[in-house]
Parts: C-alpha cells; structure tokens; sequence
C-alpha cells in the first residue's frame, strides 16, 4: 500500500536498515537541495563537500546515504557519503584511557561517542585531503564488533557527503573543520525522540534493555544536550517531526 512514503534499504555500519522517506520530503526538501548542490558543483572547479551533522539519533547516516542515491539519479554528478564513526580511537585505546569530566576520572569508552572519543587529528588531515582534491581511503565502524577499520571505501566522487555529531560543534579544534565545508546541514528532534531510537539501536547492537538505557543515559543523553547547544550556523536547518518528516 502507498502510504505517501519511499522505501529504501541501506547497509549501515554491517546492519541491514530500511529507511522511510515522505515523497512530499523528497520533493519538497531533498530533490531542491540536490539541484542546489549540483549547482554549487558545476559553477565551481574542484570537489564540493557537505556536511552533515546532528544528534545521536538524528538519521544522519540514512539520509546521507539517500542523498548519495538521489545526486547522480537527479542530476549526473558523483556522490559519495562518508561517515565520521570511523574515526573513533580503536576499543583497545578507549578501554585503557581516561578522560576528565568535572573532575572525575572516566574511563573512555564508558562515555564512547563524545567528542573526545574521536581522533580529531586524523580526522582533520583526512578532509583536508578531500578538499585539496584527492582521492582517498576513508575508515569506517562496524557495530557488530564495535570497533573501526581503516580503509574500508575509496572517496573518489564529486560531491562528498561527511556525516557526523560532532562536524559542526562551536567548540576549540571542532569548530576549525568548519574551513572545508561549502555547504553544511544540520538535523535536530525532540531530546525523547533520540533517546528512544539511541535505546533501541543500542538493544539491536546485543545490549539488554536495561544495558541500553543505562549507556544511553550516561553517555548519548548528554552528547545530544552538547550538539544542540553548542554549535555553528548551518545553510540548511531541518527539524524531525513526531511523524518522522521533516521541517524546514
């Protein structure tokens, strides 16, 4: 039955996900922003990067990965999402390193997915890779064995989709990858509606219910918190309504 909405099937991070999409959203949203970047494309010489950023939560990877679809189906340019989980410092590292919280000691990977669980350097010297040009191999994450790999896609295309948390963060270091972005998207929801799909992410991941919200609580709530406070301007600002669409 057509129930106004487009189904897609995506493999993120070694899960199979089937990802919904309003056709109205599609039409009204996503197909103008994609002739937008095309144009952008075009009108310049070198490789256009996008970033898109939001809460834990927020269907960034999803939507980056439609968007990878709809650019050469709607306009003939090359496209390519790149996600920035790979770029966690390994388990091992996160597991025998700490980090300081309001003066408490934390052991890195109780809180992994904040800011500071990321290897910020390399993740800086990899976009500014991208963006002088060439073509490289980006790392990614694997939520079956909850750890990275280096190498995993080959970033080649003309237009390059960065998804994230953290790419648009108002904060020291963070806010200097701002310098190699041409367009920028950010993606926000109500605090309930994350922490409701963070906790059934975290249960699909093998956690038990109780083990999921507790993580949740402890590490993404906050996170959510921080990336919505504390961040850049972005071109485009879009809301995820109770329906699951989305408002400008």
């Amino acid at each position: 039955m057509d129930n106004g909405k487009a189904v897609y099937n995506f493999n993120v991070n070694s899960f199979n996900i089937k990802a919904e999409y309003y056709k109205r959203d599609i039409a009204e949203i996503f197909v103008p922003l994609v002739r937008r970047l095309e144009n952008m494309r075009k009108s310049s010489d070198y490789r256009l990067i996008v970033y898109l950023a939001g809460p834990c939560g927020a269907g960034k990877t999803t939507l980056s990965l439609l968007l990878e679809d709809l650019i050469p189906a709607v306009t003939g340019c090359s496209a390519q999402s790149a996600g920035i989980d790979g770029f966690h410092y390994r388990q091992e590292y996160l597991n025998s390193h700490y980090l300081y919280k309001n003066n408490n000691k934390t052991l890195m990977s109780d809180v992994k997915g904040s800011a500071e669980t990321y290897d910020f350097e390399k993740l800086h010297n990899k976009i500014k890779t991208l963006r002088r040009g060439k073509d490289i191999y980006w790392p990614g994450y694997d939520r079956i064995i909850h750890d990275t790999a280096e190498d995993v896609v080959f970033i080649n295309g003309e237009i390059i989709i960065i998804e994230g948390n953290w790419l648009m963060l108002d904060e020291p270091r963070w806010r200097e990858l701002a310098v190699y972005c041409d367009y920028s998207i950010f993606i926000a929801a109500d605090r309930q509606i994350l922490i409701n799909r963070l906790i059934e992410r975290k249960i699909k991941g093998g956690l038990s219910a109780k083990e999921a919200e507790r993580f949740v609580m402890r590490s993404d709530a906050e996170n959510i918190e921080r990336i919505l406070n504390h961040r850049l301007k972005c071109d485009l600002e879009l809301e995820i309504k109770n329906d699951g669409g989305y408002k400008q």
